[in-house]
């Protein structure tokens, strides 16, 4: 609008007010002014109206409306005061004011005291009390995770979470951490996975740094997304002497990153190490019992041992009845020119020891068998009712124990990676095998395999969106 246009117009009262409103709108945004409070009072609507004056007597009127000064500490008549806003004018009432979005008393600027004042205002809410939070659930299938995806928390998470239970899956809601916009960028994420419904615990982490790395943590969008959060978050950021807000109004601390995946991956864990137990207890108890029997069967051998003894002892004494045989005969033999009488005798002798010697072997014969058969039986009744029991002590074990294994195994079927396909989602991976996390990873026209819970697909991509 030019000056010849000015002032050759005549403008009607509310021409001229709507101009002088453009105007200053227009021109007058992003002002600081610093003044003493005077004529302070708030309406029904929560709106806030005061002026505020110097030293020179200079006066404005100020307001600060219901949506600005929610977060902020009301202010008193005669504090000094500095307000961030801009300038408004009113037609109708034909008055300037400054319209003020943030009031912060003079040398209270500094992101410490922000803090406390925002932890003071949301601990009155009641979001920082014990019956807001929830409890973690028994069961962890799915943890989901929002910080950066470079950072080293990332890989601090996966590598405890590799160690302790590696049946869990990790989700990654990729987020920065600090500067402009990370309070918006967790917060969103927060959300995401609320809405996504994809994870049984979230966790919030970062690594550590100074106060003003860490503010994100605390503003009121984090706040706000984590108090909103139908999902358990633990809240792990910095190191163990860092207390940003969201480590108040999270349903559980952890003192770093690694500490949080930890206690998320505690009971799989232990689930983990009772199995372990379990296979080493039912080793161990099946590898005794073979022990004892294979005692058991040497002290077999040895009674076999003893009885091959015997019989070659019984075989001595049959070669010396043949000794004595053949002395005998010699001895007959050089006495046959002796008296023929003799002879007789003789004959009769030598009958006589043989059926006493063949005698005396058949009984000795028939000793040394029942004895073998004695010694068998009572082996092989001995060997039947150690195998029996053997048998009932083994089978009664790994039914015990199957039936712990089956327990556990449903367990473990619960903790599989893969159970989440069955809820609706899916794995892409590129024709090589790498799994596609990002929209940057996908080509239009390229070839990928879709896995979901019964089987796998191959799609090509048209176009990204």
């Amino acid at each position: 609008m030019n000056s010849e246009y000015l002032s050759d117009h005549v403008f009607s009262v509310s021409e001229l007010c709507l101009v002088i409103k453009n105007t200053v709108s227009e021109m007058f945004f992003g002002l600081q002014v610093e003044g003493e409070v005077c004529n302070f009072r708030s309406n029904q609507s929560r709106h806030w109206y005061f002026s505020l004056k110097d030293k020179d007597g200079s006066l404005i009127n100020c307001t600060c409306f219901a949506g600005n000064n929610w977060k902020e500490r009301k202010p008193e008549n005669g504090e000094v005061v500095v307000l961030r806003g801009s300038l408004s004018f009113w037609p109708k009432g034909g008055s300037l004011s400054f319209n003020a979005e943030t009031i912060r008393l003079k040398g209270e600027g500094d992101l410490r005291l922000e803090i406390e004042k925002r932890r003071a205002y949301y601990k009155s809410l009641g979001y920082f009390d014990d019956e807001a939070k929830k409890k973690l659930p028994e069961r962890i299938l799915t943890i989901g995770i929002v910080t950066s995806a470079e950072g080293a928390v990332i890989h601090d998470i996966m590598n405890v979470t590799k160690r302790r239970a590696p049946s869990i899956n990790l989700l990654l809601f990729p987020s920065l951490v600090q500067g402009k916009g990370a309070e918006e960028s967790i917060a969103r994420r927060i959300r995401q996975a609320n809405n996504f419904a994809a994870c049984d615990v979230l966790i919030v982490a970062r690594g550590g740094g100074s106060e003003e790395d860490l503010a994100a943590y605390s503003s009121v969008e984090v706040i706000e997304a984590i108090h909103d959060s139908t999902i358990p978050v633990i809240s792990a950021v910095g190191h163990d002497s860092d207390f940003p807000l969201s480590d108040f109004v999270a349903d559980l601390r952890a003192p770093t990153p690694s500490a949080a995946a930890e206690l998320v991956t505690e009971s799989a864990y232990k689930k983990r190490l009772e199995i372990i137990s379990m296979e080493k207890e039912l080793s161990e108890s099946v590898k005794g019992i073979l022990r004892a029997k294979k005692m058991a069967l040497m002290s077999v051998r040895i009674s076999d041992s003893l009885i091959m003894r015997k019989l070659e002892n019984l075989k001595s004494v049959l070669r010396e009845a043949e000794s004595f045989k053949r002395i005998v005969k010699t001895r007959l033999t050089s006495a046959s020119f002796e008296k023929a009488g003799l002879d007789e005798k003789i004959e009769h002798l030598i009958r006589e020891k043989e059926r006493e010697a063949s005698f005396a072997i058949s009984n000795s014969w028939r000793e040394i068998n029942e004895a073998i058969l004695a010694v068998r039986r009572e082996r092989a009744e001995s060997i039947k009712e150690d195998s029996d029991e053997i048998k009932r002590l083994v089978t009664e074990r790994l039914r015990d124990k199957k039936s712990r294994l089956s327990l556990l195994s449903n367990s473990m079927e619960d903790l599989n990676p893969l159970s989440i396909l069955k809820r609706g989602y899916s794995i892409v991976r590129t024709e090589e095998g790498k799994i596609i996390k990002r929209k940057s990873d996908v080509s239009a026209g390229e070839r990928y395999t879709l896995t979901l819970s019964d089987g796998d697909v191959m799609i090509r991509v048209e176009d990204k969106i």
